[in-house]
């Protein structure tokens, strides 16, 4: 693989495309999307009446789409050297064998009028490309396409493909590579780069940390760490309730259907906290049951009290979420409550706030 020079080969200041822009999956995509809506369009148009001058045909419709255009995409030697090689590497992808014989000949009409057009003996000059790289199986099989169009809907078109190739024959155009199962053009597949869009680069949680406000980036960076961390524990956690508490929660939530919404989801949430907290509860729970069920609401209220001071530490020093009475402090109180005798949170720490846990100031 040849190696390409990072800096470009304009002044200073100006915006230049690279090369391998032309070999990444945002251009390539966009460009087999091109080639196969103008065949699309071709065939549209020839099956409704078909031509007398088939060639015609398709150089208006080449202007109509805006293909014209296309040589005045980049000026700068180096990127417009790999988009000349592949516009005509990717028509000659709709050239082999596997394709219908009606793509492969508009492919080559496309191929034909991309190379002749190029802008030669312009002040200052432009690259062109001089000769067309195809593997030696793709040229046998473009020498026989005049054959593959012996068909009377087809007809029309073979004595323009025959033209064309003599054409491209003569000018001894293609330059012959080994066969396409080698991979031998340069790049050996396209597209070479592929864009993963919304990608987030892994964060190092060992990195030193950065002098002053963090990044977008980081912060996003930060978020999904702390998204996985959650999935992680979620994951390893086992569930504190039997099936046979899930089932009964599940019938109470139905026996409580005909209320309102809201109604509905608060007694729901009501019950459900009131069998988790009976479940811990030592004196009505056996003692290894409620010392792993003990375990997993301490483990819960560490990581909610985290989670709401990292997500605090992302505002100002003179923002907070929420005051004295409902922020992050009440929450802190509500879980140092657990286990204290004869306190609110004495249960469920955090689980206990709308009973009035952490509003009291230890």
């Amino acid at each position: 693989m040849s190696v390409v020079a990072p800096a470009p080969s304009s002044s200073r200041g100006e915006v230049v495309l690279q090369p391998n822009y032309f070999t990444s999956s945002i251009f390539i995509k966009a460009l087999r999307e091109d080639i196969t809506t103008l065949i699309h369009s071709y065939h549209d148009l020839y099956t409704k009446s078909p031509p007398t001058h088939p060639f015609s045909l398709f150089k208006h419709l080449w202007s109509t789409l805006g293909w014209r255009w296309m040589h005045l995409m980049v000026f700068d030697d180096r990127p417009r050297e790999m988009l000349l090689n592949v516009v005509h590497r990717l028509f000659l992808e709709r050239m082999v064998r596997t394709e219908a014989p009606f793509t492969r000949a508009i492919a080559l009409f496309g191929l034909y009028t991309f190379f002749l057009t190029q802008p030669r003996g312009t002040a200052p000059p432009l690259y062109s490309l001089s000769h067309i790289p195809i593997p030696v199986d793709q040229f046998i099989a473009l020498k026989a396409l005049t054959n593959s169009l012996n068909v009377d809907h087809l007809h029309p078109l073979q004595p323009h493909v025959s033209h064309i190739l003599s054409i491209l024959l003569q000018g001894k155009v293609f330059f012959l590579a080994p066969e396409s199962g080698s991979r031998s053009l340069n790049p050996r597949s396209l597209p070479r780069e592929n864009f993963i869009e919304g990608a987030v680069l892994p964060l190092d949680i060992n990195a030193p940390k950065k002098k002053g406000r963090p990044t977008k980036r980081d912060k996003i960076k930060k978020a999904k760490l702390d998204l996985d961390s959650l999935d992680k524990w979620l994951y390893d956690t086992p569930p504190p309730l039997s099936t046979a508490v899930a089932s009964s929660l599940s019938s109470s939530f139905e026996a409580s259907s005909g209320n309102s919404p809201v109604e509905t989801t608060l007694t729901q949430y009501q019950n459900e906290k009131a069998r988790i907290l009976d479940a811990i509860d030592p004196q009505t729970t056996p003692a290894a049951s409620a010392s792993h069920a003990n375990s997993t609401i301490q483990k819960s209220n560490q990581f909610i009290l985290e989670r709401l001071k990292t997500a605090e530490g992302f505002f100002s020093a003179e923002s907070t979420l929420g005051d004295q009475s409902t922020g992050v402090s009440r929450v802190e109180r509500a879980v140092n409550e657990l286990g204290v005798t004869n306190s609110v949170g004495r249960l469920g720490g955090a689980l206990n706030l709308l009973e009035g846990a952490g509003k009291t100031q230890p």
